[in-house]
């Protein structure tokens, strides 16, 4: 068992049980951005992480933008200063982008580090798998044209139309209804573990 993996499967998992539970986005964030960076590594190795996917069939994507793009509140959360040069840190101001930041960023960062969680392990937690497609549903205009809409549409219908507030109790409701599931819930692919473990050097047990 990989401890890196475990510590990612760790971060992503608590990110995701406090972004379910509506509690601290700026906690969730941190977390996410933490599980995303190691297990992207670990998803490149056996296959390819979400971003080469995303660049494969968006050839025009600028790179260092998307990274930035996906990454800059992360750093702006997790750094008090920045370098700038010869050895020397300033404080940074981040104040006008981080009054920008709201729950909704944590989306596509749980999206990211799940999907890469998925090609680095072949397992995901149902409630991973629920938030995976619930995501695609509010964002179908990035849905590649060789994949079906149809299923998103059927599990959420008009999610896009509907307050926040009710996309995510949509979201929670479509867990539960999952985890009735038995064909979903005894498949190989579905990881049962808690979202929140232990740190038994690993196993989670």
């Amino acid at each position: 068992m990989n401890l890196k993996v475990e510590s990612a499967r760790r971060q992503l998992g608590t990110a995701l049980a406090l972004y379910l539970m509506d509690h601290d986005p700026v906690s969730v964030h941190c977390l996410a951005g933490g599980g995303c960076e190691v297990i992207e590594f670990y998803a490149g190795k056996s296959a390819a992480p979400f971003v080469t996917q995303v660049l494969n069939e968006n050839p025009n994507i600028d790179l260092e933008r998307f990274r930035r793009l996906q990454r800059q509140y992360w750093t702006a959360f997790k750094h008090a200063t920045r370098w700038v040069g010869k050895g020397k840190a300033v404080e940074r101001d981040d104040d006008e982008l981080l009054y920008q930041f709201t729950d909704e960023q944590n989306d596509v960062a749980l999206f990211i580090g799940w999907s890469d969680y998925a090609k680095a392990t072949g397992t995901m937690p149902i409630e991973a798998q629920v938030q995976q497609a619930w995501w695609i549903a509010k964002n179908l205009e990035k849905l590649h044209p060789n994949h079906s809409k149809a299923r998103y549409e059927g599990l959420f219908p008009n999610i896009k139309s509907l307050p926040r507030a009710d996309q995510k109790r949509l979201l929670r409701e479509k867990i539960e209804w999952a985890r009735s599931v038995p064909e979903v819930m005894s498949d190989p692919k579905t990881e049962r573990r808690a979202l929140i473990l232990p740190w038994d050097h690993g196993r989670g047990e």
